[in-house]
């Protein structure tokens, strides 16, 4: 298991990162206006407002670590296991992999990206970037956010925000497909692209 004065440099690290992907982020975001939805399927404002703290864990657990190491990383019940350094490295590197996996769904997705589950009045059917393999890649990077996020901090409380952040992942997956599918959303045309997609990873 890593110290925590090299966790600390790890955890900078990431906390740089994570300031250049939000203002990567924001650019995108610059000029999307308000946009009218004919059919929404959003979860309940509680599971809503729990995807969106879900999300945050891993923008701000990095800056929490990088400023105090001793109470976000020693001070925290951790788990061990032969070879976890070399995985606490491996963790870092799925989080930054999850995260570029986040910057390039949310720039292929553009005026389409929200958090509720609608179809937008203007809905189009995006194939661009990771869609084209992928049907939910930006799930698919948040969770790789959070185990990755587990692993580089061996953090009991990051795998329960893991295991939360997959099985509602996997939820609002759901939840998307059968609207999208459904005539109220984008009908045959998403069934189709159902056939020739995965979920989280591309169809073999």
């Amino acid at each position: 298991m890593l110290d925590e004065s090299e966790v600390r440099v790890l955890a900078a690290v990431a906390s740089v990162a994570t300031v250049g992907a939000l203002v990567l982020i924001a650019r995108a975001e610059r000029g999307h206006g308000p946009r009218r939805f004919r059919a929404d399927e959003s979860p309940p404002s509680a599971v809503q407002a729990l995807w969106g703290a879900l999300n945050f864990v891993p923008q701000a657990y990095p800056f929490l670590v990088a400023a105090l190491p001793e109470t976000f990383y020693a001070g925290l019940p951790r788990f061990a296991f032969p070879g976890d350094s070399a995985a606490q490295v491996l963790g870092l590197l799925l989080w930054g992999a999850g995260g570029l996996l986040v910057i390039w769904s949310g720039r292929a997705l553009g005026r389409f990206m929200t958090i509720r589950i609608a179809v937008a009045a203007d809905h189009e059917l995006v194939q661009a970037g990771p869609y084209a393999r992928i049907r939910h890649p930006t799930y698919a990077g948040l969770m790789l956010l959070t185990v990755g996020l587990t692993l580089l901090f061996l953090s009991v409380v990051l795998l329960a925000v893991s295991a939360a952040t997959i099985a509602i992942a996997h939820y609002r997956a759901s939840k998307e497909e059968r609207l999208l599918a459904s005539p109220q959303g984008l009908g045959e045309a998403y069934r189709a692209y159902m056939e020739r997609t995965g979920r989280f990873l591309p169809r073999p």
